[in-house]
């Protein structure tokens, strides 16, 4: 059974990303590509997955395709073989006003008290919760890579370990403090480093490694395994068929 899966609460991505512009000018006016975000996740954390995914979902509030659209490259969903086992998913809603919230929060409120703010939409969260919990419960779960800072997943960490699965914490930039209670109740945690990030984001523009540190120059230079990913086929909506085991007894 592959039980790997990513789970990326796309408001928490967005936050991360804005504030990464702001702190290196050099991602301003960039879209992050998906694509190449979950390749350095199966290439950095190979000795938790193994090398296998089941999917990759980003969850974003149903009204915020707007924001989606500055902030990333889309999959090309179009292009025969180009998407493999990943999926936008819009929930929940967005609330009234949300963008003049979110750029007060952004501009105005220091990064460490950012998760004392109400987020500007509802339901994403109880949809990211609920489409792990039927996993778990149902034992098709063996790690959930959950990208977040909201405290509010604190729970669904306990309980993903309660039904014998791990739960991994992965973000995008240490721009953005951790949540100290995630990364402590996390299995793992794990941030994508400065020159892998250049990567990640297009057009691509060179980045001075005069910026770097000496440990991530180190890590650069050393060699990285490619992975490719073996994923059995699967429904393509194998969360709306996960049958709790004991309804299939007798």
């Amino acid at each position: 059974m592959n039980g790997n899966y990513f789970f990326i609460d796309g408001s928490a991505l967005m936050a991360q990303i804005r504030q990464l512009q702001r702190a290196q000018p050099i991602f301003k006016n960039r879209k992050l590509c998906v694509h190449t975000f979950v390749n350095y996740q199966m290439r950095s954390l190979l000795d938790l997955h193994g090398g296998n995914y089941k999917r990759a979902t980003f969850y974003f509030a149903s009204g915020d395709e707007a924001n989606v659209g500055e902030f990333f490259r889309s999959p090309e969903y179009a292009t025969p073989g180009k998407v493999r086992d990943l999926q936008f998913k819009y929930c929940g809603h967005k609330l009234k006003k949300s963008a003049e919230f979110e750029k007060f929060v952004d501009e105005l409120v220091p990064p460490k008290f950012h998760n004392r703010f109400q987020k500007s939409e509802k339901g994403v969260d109880i949809e990211i919760c609920c489409d792990a919990l039927k996993l778990a419960s149902a034992s098709r779960l063996e790690r959930l890579f959950l990208l977040t800072n909201d405290g509010d997943f604190l729970p669904l960490f306990r309980a993903i370990k309660e039904f014998g699965a791990n739960i991994s914490l992965i973000h995008l930039t240490s721009s953005i403090p951790p949540n100290m209670d995630l990364v402590r109740e996390a299995d793992t945690y794990d941030v994508v480093s400065d020159l892998k990030l250049n990567e990640m984001f297009f057009p691509q523009e060179f980045m001075d490694l005069a910026l770097l540190s000496n440990d991530e120059k180190d890590k650069n230079r050393e060699t990285e395994l490619e992975v490719r990913s073996e994923k059995p086929e699967a429904a393509p909506s194998d969360l709306d068929t996960v049958v709790d085991p004991s309804e299939q007894e007798g």
